[in-house]
């Protein structure tokens, strides 16, 4: 029996390729670069709270919509 330090690959539990296809959806809908931004200048905490809720909501939207067009197409368009 050969040991390695390596699980069979019939055993990993990561994928052979990494699907990023609902990033790139995600990437090809968002218009407004400063939406996802860390922080912008002169914001206040307020202003970032309501940034990032907003992003976050955005986000959730875009995948869902690319959630329920694969579920259709099994592809993003």
């Amino acid at each position: 029996m050969r040991t390695t330090m390596m699980p069979p690959r019939e055993r990993a539990d990561t994928p052979d390729a990494l699907d990023v296809a609902a990033l790139a959806h995600v990437i090809d809908h968002t218009t407004d670069p400063d939406l996802f931004a860390p922080a912008l200048p002169g914001e206040t905490t307020e202003e970032l709270a309501a940034r990032r809720a907003a992003a976050a909501d955005i986000l959730d939207d875009l995948l869902t919509e690319a959630a329920d067009e694969f579920a259709v197409t099994g592809w993003f368009v």
